[in-house]
């Protein structure tokens, strides 16, 4: 093989690897999204509705703002982070020693999860938050 054919034979096996690795990393991302918003999705239902008695604060970032809720005797139990678009973007459930997070903060667009951000204003209003308002 010619100098010039071993040349093209390495680049075409280069090419075929960064597409591989393209795929790999293209699968890995999908693969998070889904289980980041599956733990999202859990947090979600164990909240219920939004608005329920035992919504017991809030946290105001730059970029999303937080409700949290009480169980038991835990009043930071349960959270949920919420972009300005409604796009829930972190979840933390704290009913254990051992507290476990869902984000997506690193890509909040990408989250399925979806609340009426209309409504997370509302309640962030209602407790008095200074928060950015859309």
């Amino acid at each position: 093989m010619s100098s010039w054919g071993r040349k093209a034979a390495l680049a075409a096996f280069a090419l075929v690897v960064l597409a591989m690795l393209v795929g790999a990393g293209r699968w890995e991302r999908g693969r998070e999204i889904r289980s980041q918003a599956a733990g999202m999705r859990k947090v979600e239902a164990l909240v219920g509705p939004l608005d329920n008695g035992t919504l017991s604060g809030y946290r105001v970032m730059p970029g999303f703002d937080c409700l949290v809720y009480r169980r038991g005797p835990n009043p930071y139990a349960l959270e949920l982070c919420v972009d300005d678009a409604g796009r829930v973007v972190e979840a933390i459930d704290r009913r254990t020693v051992n507290r476990t997070i869902w984000s997506l903060t690193f890509e909040p667009a990408s989250s399925p999860v979806r609340v009426d951000r209309a409504e997370v204003d509302r309640l962030l209003d209602k407790m008095g938050a200074v928060h950015a308002a859309p």
